[in-house]
């Protein structure tokens, strides 16, 4: 994907959400207090969406540069700071298993989405496979882990 076209996309976006939050944001929090489990539901979307569409972290024809690393560490440091919202402090093993099990479900989705595709006989090698499944939960622990660690400064 063009990083332009990516980052157009990601602004058109944020300027939505943003549009939408403002509007309804006593209505959202209404909504999501009562249904806590809306809200991880999203989450766990979002996990999905960005294992489909960010793997492989690296492969033969496109490796790993910049907009990349960036788009890694931001979609899944939002992820950690969703989890720190919900679960709160000590759910470490927690935000590993849902990332781990929702990284594999957005895997097999990308995988079937070029299923009979060449693309997925550079992409699904064992080693992208195994490096996004273990890099991404650990990241998001850690991320998780400073983003409770800070919150409970605040406190």
């Amino acid at each position: 994907m063009d990083p332009i076209f990516a980052v157009a996309i990601f602004i058109l976006m944020m300027s939505c959400l943003g549009f939408f939050t403002y509007k309804k944001a006593p209505q959202l929090k209404a909504f999501f207090t009562a249904h806590p489990f809306a809200l991880k539901l999203l989450i766990w979307g979002y996990i999905v969406f960005n294992a489909c569409f960010s793997f492989p972290i690296s492969s033969e024809r496109f490796p790993l540069d910049f907009s990349k690393a960036y788009l890694l560490l931001a979609s899944y440091g939002v992820i950690a700071l969703s989890f720190a919202g919900i679960f709160g402090i000590k759910k470490h093993f927690a935000v590993l298993a849902q990332t781990f099990v929702f990284c594999v479900l957005g895997l097999i989705c990308r995988y079937f989405l070029e299923f009979g595709e060449v693309s997925n006989s550079y992409n699904f090698t064992l080693f992208n496979t195994a490096l996004y499944l273990t890099v991404i939960p650990i990241y998001t622990v850690i991320a998780y882990d400073m983003l409770v660690r800070k919150l409970k400064k605040k406190e």
